[in-house]
């Protein structure tokens, strides 16, 4: 036996397509508020920078630094009760998913208006931002062109020239996070674990799945479309369960596409604030301070144990 690579999942071949409704995908318009299990953490992050005009030129880069620790909670997990420890641990507090930013404060000495943006996910999830998704003037080699987000960060707001105070703006409201329900199942899982405990054999056109494997609940899901009841399948080894590679490939495709790289996940170790300006005049002494309030929920950690839960 071998594992299965994991880029089997661009092999398939005309296999049946899923009744997303039913298992895969979100049903309507989710607020921030159903965006994940626990309470609404939140954090008030004061970013400042201080250079040149050819930095910000540029685009400067401010680091949040310690931000894994900066964003866990800040009680004592061990001294709460069982059931809320217990809750807890499922958590992965290495990142979150934000649902909400306000600018609080602001201060500016630069003549020009600069753009404040922020790495808030790798991915590109279908986020629709309730006080709308800000378009600035960016320079290219192809001109001038108007765009929400360049190089990973997201443009939260437009800082004006010289000013001193703007006090509890909204600048990200999502609307349209995936489902809770989704995020609490499928929020601990990557392509790559995706293909763990799946094992493959050389010229044979199906997998030995582990029968704890979250791709089997899925299959179970929509056995009629899919074409196979999992009631009637003998286990396998002890503990797998013989499926065709083309309902592999076509579920974990599905799943990963139409879930798991939707959800919008934000590292808060790699976190960082850029300040962005076209044409700001020549000084080596501009400053600029931001004070942000960002909520956020943290996600399931890793599912992989906990498949045969609802």
């Amino acid at each position: 036996m071998s594992k299965v690579n994991k880029t089997e999942v661009s092999k398939q071949e005309e296999t049946p397509l899923l009744d997303v409704s039913k298992d895969l995908a979100a049903d309507g318009q989710v607020s921030a508020e159903d965006s994940s299990i626990g309470n609404t953490h939140s954090r008030r992050v004061v970013v400042s920078w201080s250079g040149t005009s050819d930095e910000l030129k540029h685009g400067a880069a401010v680091s949040i630094s310690n931000g894994a620790d900066l964003f866990k909670p800040q009680y004592d997990i061990e001294k709460l009760d069982e059931e809320s420890k217990s809750a807890m641990s499922k958590l992965d507090m290495s990142k979150g998913i934000v649902t909400n930013i306000k600018l609080k404060s602001v201060f500016s000495n630069v003549d020009d208006s600069v753009t404040l943006s922020m790495n808030l996910y790798k991915n590109k999830p279908q986020i629709v931002n309730n006080v709308g998704h800000l378009y600035t003037p960016t320079r290219t080699d192809m001109g001038t062109v108007h765009t929400s987000s360049m190089d990973g960060y997201e443009n939260l707001a437009s800082v004006l020239p010289y000013e001193k105070a703007r006090m509890d703006t909204d600048v990200y409201v999502p609307s349209n996070l995936l489902n809770s329900r989704f995020i609490d199942q499928y929020g601990g899982y990557t392509l790559e674990n995706l293909w763990s405990n799946i094992v493959s054999f050389p010229n044979k056109d199906y997998f030995y799945v582990d029968r704890n494997h979250i791709l089997l609940k899925v299959i179970n899901r929509n056995w009629e479309m899919l074409g196979m009841n999992l009631d009637q399948e003998a286990s396998r080894e002890g503990s797998y369960v013989k499926v065709q590679k083309d309902i592999v490939n076509n579920v974990i495709s599905q799943l990963y596409e139409n879930i798991i790289s939707q959800i919008p996940y934000t590292e808060f170790d790699n976190l960082s604030v850029k300040f962005q300006s076209n044409a700001p005049s020549k000084s080596d002494e501009l400053k600029l301070v931001a004070e942000l309030l960002v909520e956020y929920k943290f996600p399931m950690g890793n599912l992989e144990n906990e498949a045969d839960t609802e």
